[in-house]
Formats: structure tokens, C-alpha cells, sequence
């Protein structure tokens, strides 16, 4: 769909599918209450509701962890709206309906919704409706139809039914099936035993297709955008990187370098892609992608965009972010280091560490003679060691039977480099490499040649990325006419900003991380200094809410006397503060302004909750039962009713159209 605001500056809402509560909706939020959050937009002057990714993520609750780039997530059908629910006999239904209330009565009136417990609930009740109905769908033309406009779904579907054979294992520990072609998959296909399951599977896509495009349509009947999220990772456990797997590089994970937030970076987990060979299919995927994404959307968010331009990728078998390096890259040939007089033991000495035999014997014991050959070999004619060659990354080391402190400490010396070697030969510096252990016994010299090096391939970088950058998001900006918006947060190299400009793709602000980092003081960007090409964001989903910044982080300060308060900055965020903050960042010169929809309930006293932290989406880095499942406190119809705060949100919507 075409994104049908142009260069009109508006305001509008995000919030996850999931966290939407209807008299009508079952255990979580469902496709078909989009349209009655649109008619509220529309009622307050509100022109996008932008949500979180709707892919199907199985068992893992994160809409970060797909299964697949293209499978809606069926825990968002909404069960009585299907055609084969409407021609159930009487007493089927009332099985059907008993179901469905006892699901409601269960978790409607939670703070937070259990994911497994409402997905398998829905699952369960899905398949009775396909079971009694079954004859008419595998009959039928629909399905037919379904199959032959959307060619990922067989795909899709045999990955689903094998992963309910093998006890939901990830397809890498499967007992067969491992290995995939297209004349395999469509012998799986055909498999009678698998007729039922891979017709369930494909049959409920169809429906969530036919749910969440009649949603889009009364939003784009009403005036109202709607904003998808396409994540740039797919999950190793998905159906993508099984079947379509030559475009991914399984041998080296995405993730973060250390920061002031994680010492030791973060690995996603994901593999990272196969850029060459996607270059050569035309980048045929991300196309395809984005064109069944443009069913639904008028605009898109691209998650970490970053990572078209360069990814920190981490070589297979390590845990942290710490023994990555970014691809592609410019990286040090040899030869270069030998003109700058490093000769190859000097190399080594700074690409593997070098391990002194008193010390190991000193830590580790008895324990270390065992160990030689396995996890240590020897320097001729020294009593030094490097880790051995089977030693293939951190887990290596973790699954050494050891106490706790000296895995840590093999831990520690493996990521003692300075170098790294890439995959193309080349070499890199360690993120950390000034704190490497051996780095620091160089000369002056030896220092100064080593960094002017660095400096010399890092501007070789930055144009590289430039170009990577500005290949791939070209073509996907011409794939489809969605508005494309940029999640391009992080330490940004000078290259992405450049390009997404060069391209008219929009940029992200969030006001709380907007500083003016090379100046004095890092003050905070004036709201009226943002570039016009941004989405400026009060709060996100991996954020705290405005208003749990406000009262339990630090920075408040500063924001109340950038937009221009003399009075003394209060500590609690209550509706008043709430209304001076938000008609500030509504002046801001982005295109658009978005909300969480948790900041806008700060207006009405009543709905907030006591305790804001229970009001976030996400809190990266954790793992467990809370994140990804908030929902809002009330429910939809009597959001529609609400008319102190629907006052307060047209007021504040009107900043925009004036």
C-alpha cells in the first residue's frame, strides 16, 4: 500500500498487536481490533498507528525471533470471525464457544497476558475449527488460490509440521529433514502422513492474511497509516535460514560490541547474511519481503539499519560480542602490516594470545597437565602456549569441566587480542585493542604505525558501508511504495546518515538520546533542529516509558530546561508535566511524531499504573515471562469513551496540523 500522508507532518500511536484489548478479543490482542484503535486515531486527529512485527515466533514470545520473514503470527486471528467457525454445526460451535469463553475469562483481566498459555489455548481451539471443516478447505478453491500467490507458504508449512514431529526441536537437531531442497520439500508436501499438518499450518496463514488485510483496509478507509516493523535478523530456527539457507553465514553470528551498557557486547544469536549471495539473486528475498509486507502496510520501521550498512559479526562457538569485528570491512592486509614492521610473529603475537606456563600451571592447577594438547599447545623450544586449534570460540571454554573461576579467567585470556582475522584473509583491531595485554608492551612507534593503519582502513570502511549501504536500501526502497523509516540508533558511522538522506529514507529520534555528543556538555538537539526526514519517538518498545525515565533514570533536568521551563523540573510525571513535555516534542521538526500508547495514558491519572515499570514492553537483555506481554488496562470500546482523555489527545494532536 501506498503511504498516503506524503510530507505532511503528523502524530500518531505504537503499541503491539498483542497488547490490544477488546470486549471481542481472546487472551491477547487480534488483528481485528486494529480497526476500533483506528476509529480512535481518527476521533483525536491521529494519522498512524505503527505496531510491533506480527511474525509468527512459535514458542519464543519475542516478535524478534520469527520463525519465518513472511508467516503471520496465528495467535492473532480473531476465532469467531472465520468463514469455517460461522458454518460449524450447533454442537461443535458450543465446544467451540465454551472454549473461547473460558480462554476470555481466564486472561482478559490480566496486566499481562501468558503467552504460551494463551498461544496454545488458540492453537487448540483452531484446529477443532479446521478438523470439522477439513474436507471443505483441502477441497476447496481458496486455499488453492492462497498457495499459488504466496509461493513461501509450502515452505512454511512443512518447516511448522516437521518442528510439531521432532517436539518443537530447532531444525539444526532434527532426525532427518536437515537438509532441504525444492524437490524434497515437494515430496514432503504431497506426504499423506503430512497432508493434515502442512494444510493446517497453510490454511491458517490464508486466514490471518484475509484478518489482518481487511484491518489494513479500515484503516486506509479512515485515513489513518499503518507503520510494520521488519526485523533485518531472522532467527537460525526459522524456515528461511532451513530451506533458503545459501543467503545466510551460519558461521558468524550478528550481535553488538561492548558499550557503556554491556561490558562484554551482546550476540543475538542470529546469522548474519549472506550479502554476496543475495547481491547476485538481485537481493530477490529482502524484494520479496517487502512486497507481501506492502499488503498490510503503508509505511515500514527497518530494524537496526545499521546492519545493511555493516554488522558485528561474531565468529560461531563465542557467547559475547567481544571477538567480533564488522562486516564487511577494510580490513589490514599483511603485507601492509609487514611494510609497518610487523612481521608475522609480531602478528601472531597480537592475533592469538600467549599464554606464559607459570601462570597457567599457577591457575590452574593439576588440572592444567590434562589440558595440554586439547585446550593448550606449546611454542617450540618455550615455555608458552596458545589456545589449541580446537578451541573454537568462549564455549569451548565454558564447557571445560572446571571450577567457575578458572573457566572464567581461559575466558578472559581468549579475549586478550589485538587482531582479528577476517573472512576474507584480512585483519582487523579488536573493539578492545588498546586494552590488550600485549598491545601495551609495544613500542611508541610500533603504536603509532599500528593506529595510523587503523585511521587509514576506517575511512576506507566508511565509504565502503556507504556504498554497501546505499546498494541494498535502494532496492528496497524501490520495492514497494511504503513509506521506509530507519531505526538508526547505536554508534553510527558517518556513512548513514548521508545515505539515508541521499535516499529520503526517515531517520529515528528518541528526545531523551538526543544529544549533541561532540559539543561541550552534550546538550540535548533542540526539538526545532530535528531533521524533517526523522520519526521522532517518545518511547519505544526496548525503552522505558516516558514517564519511567522521568521518575526512575536520570536526565530529567535537562529536558524540562530545553523546552524552555523556568520552574523547578518536578520529580513525579504527572498529567500536567506530561502535557508540557508532550507539546514540546509535538513542535519537533520531524515528519512524524509517535507515542506509545502507555505515555498517553499518562494523561488520564487513572489508567496509569502504580508502578511504571510495569507499564514497559521490553527490557533487552532479559529473559523471562515479562517482556513482550503488557496490555493496555482498558479496553478499546472504553478507550472510545474516554472522553477526558480523547480532549486531551486531539489537543495535543492539533500541534501537528497547525
Amino acid at each position: 500500500m501506498k503511504y498516503p500522508h506524503g510530507t505532511a507532518r503528523i502524530t500518531g500511536v505504537l503499541v503491539p498487536v498483542a497488547a490490544l484489548r477488546s470486549t471481542e478479543s481472546s487472551g491477547c490482542g487480534e488483528f481485528a481490533d486494529l480497526p476500533l484503535l483506528a476509529d480512535w486515531c481518527a476521533a483525536t486527529g491521529q494519522k498512524l498507528i505503527q505496531i510491533l512485527p506480527v511474525n509468527d515466533t512459535g514458542s519464543q514470545s519475542s516478535p524478534y525471533s520469527a520463525l519465518s520473514a513472511f508467516a503471520l503470527h496465528p495467535m492473532y486471528l480473531r476465532i469467531p470471525d472465520l468463514p469455517e467457525y460461522r458454518a460449524l454445526d450447533a454442537k461443535t460451535r458450543a465446544a467451540v464457544d465454551a472454549h473461547l469463553s473460558e480462554l476470555r475469562e481466564r486472561h482478559e483481566s490480566a496486566e499481562r497476558f501468558d503467552y504460551d498459555a494463551v498461544l496454545n489455548a488458540k492453537l487448540t481451539i483452531l484446529r477443532v475449527v479446521f478438523n470439522a471443516a477439513r474436507e471443505e478447505i483441502l477441497s476447496g478453491a481458496d486455499l488453492t488460490a492462497f498457495l499459488r500467490s504466496h509461493r513461501w507458504v509450502k515452505a512454511y508449512a512443512v518447516f511448522r509440521t516437521l518442528k510439531d514431529r521432532f517436539q518443537q526441536k530447532p531444525w539444526t537437531e532434527w532426525p532427518e529433514h536437515r537438509d532441504i531442497d525444492a524437490a524434497t520439500l515437494d515430496r514432503l508436501w504431497k506426504r499423506q502422513s503430512l497432508r493434515d499438518e502442512t494444510r493446517f499450518h497453510a490454511w491458517l496463514q490464508m486466514r490471518a492474511a484475509e484478518q489482518f488485510a481487511a484491518a489494513a483496509g479500515h484503516l486506509e478507509a479512515v485515513g489513518v497509516a499503518l507503520k510494520g516493523d521488519i526485523p533485518i535478523l531472522m532467527n537460525e530456527d526459522s524456515v528461511d535460514a532451513w530451506f533458503d539457507r545459501d543467503i545466510f553465514r551460519p558461521d558468524l553470528r550478528a550481535g553488538a560490541p561492548p558499550d557503556m551498557f554491556s561490558e562484554l557486547g551482546q550476540n543475538w544469536g542470529f546469522p548474519i547474511y549472506n550479502w554476496e549471495r543475495l547481491g547476485e539473486r538481485g537481493y530477490d528475498w529482502w524484494t520479496e519481503r517487502l512486497q507481501q509486507a506492502s499488503r498490510f502496510y503503508h509505511a515500514y520501521r527497518i530494524d537496526h539499519v545499521l546492519g545493511f550498512f555493516r554488522i558485528w559479526a561474531i565468529p560461531a562457538g563465542n557467547w559475547s560480542g567481544i571477538p567480533g569485528f564488522f562486516w564487511p570491512q577494510h580490513g589490514i592486509s599483511r603485507e601492509e602490516l609487514h611494510e609497518n614492521g610487523f612481521d608475522d610473529g609480531r602478528i601472531r603475537w597480537l592475533a592469538a594470545p600467549h599464554l606464559p606456563g607459570d601462570q597457567l600451571r599457577a591457575v590452574l592447577g593439576s588440572a592444567f597437565y590434562s589440558l595440554v594438547g586439547s585446550v593448550f599447545q606449546q611454542l617450540p623450544d618455550e615455555d608458552l602456549f596458545l589456545f589449541a586449534p580446537d578451541v573454537s570460540g568462549e564455549q569451548s571454554l565454558s564447557d571445560l569441566d572446571l571450577p567457575v573461576e578458572q573457566r572464567d579467567w581461559l575466558l578472559t585470556q581468549w579475549r586478550d587480542r589485538a587482531l582479528v582475522e577476517l573472512p576474507d584473509g584480512r585483519l582487523a583491531p579488536t573493539w578492545t585493542f588498546r586494552d590488550c595485554s600485549r598491545y601495551a608492551g609495544l613500542t611508541d612507534g610500533e603504536k603509532d604505525r599500528f593506529e595510523a593503519l587503523v585511521a587509514a582502513r576506517g575511512a576506507d570502511s566508511n565509504e565502503l558501508w556507504a556504498d554497501h549501504g546505499r546498494r541494498i536500501l535502494a532496492v528496497m526502497k524501490d520495492a514497494t511504495e511504503m513509506l521506509p523509516c530507519a531505526e538508526d540508533l547505536g554508534v553510527v558511522p558517518d556513512a548513514v546518515p548521508r545515505v539515508l538522506e541521499q535516499l529520503e529514507i526517515l531517520g529515528l529520534r528518541i528526545p531523551r538520546w538526543a544529544h549533541y555528543w561532540d559539543r561541550p556538555g552534550e546538550p540535548l538537539i533542540p526539538f526545532h533542529e530535528y531533521p524533517e526526514l526523522t520519526v521522532c519517538a517518545s518511547s519505544v518498545h526496548d525503552t522505558s516509558t516516558l514517564r519511567g525515565w522521568w521518575e526512575r533514570e536520570t536526565g530529567r533536568e535537562q529536558l524540562w530546561h530545553q523546552i524552555g521551563m523556568d520552574d523547578p523540573c518536578p520529580e513525579e510525571f504527572d498529567a500536567d508535566t506530561a502535557r508540557a513535555v508532550y507539546r514540546a516534542i509535538l513542535k519537533s521538526t520531524s515528519r512524524i511524531v509517535v507515542f506509545q500508547l502507555q505515555d498517553l495514558l499518562t494523561l488520564a491519572p487513572e489508567l496509569r499504573s502504580a508502578d511504571p515499570h510495569r507499564e514497559r514492553v521490553n527490557v533487552p537483555g532479559t529473559y523471562n515471562d515479562f517482556n513482550w506481554t503488557w496490555r493496555m488496562p482498558l479496553t478499546l470500546e472504553q478507550l472510545a469513551e474516554h472522553a477526558a482523555l480523547q480532549a486531551e489527545v486531539s489537543a495535543l494532536s492539533a500541534i501537528r496540523s497547525t
